[in-house]
């Protein structure tokens, strides 16, 4: 198997900020919204 070492974010074509260009970049963001609803949830119990 080849390691690849691509980054997991990159640049937007179009607008301002980076964007998940591999399946661990997506697993990053995924795991942030988890986390952003369980606190969320918590706080407004």
């Amino acid at each position: 198997m080849t390691q690849q070492n691509k980054p997991w974010f990159g640049s937007k074509r179009v607008g301002v900020g980076i964007r998940p260009q591999t399946w661990q970049g997506w697993l990053v963001v995924v795991l942030a919204v988890v986390v952003l609803v369980v606190v969320i949830r918590l706080v407004t119990g």
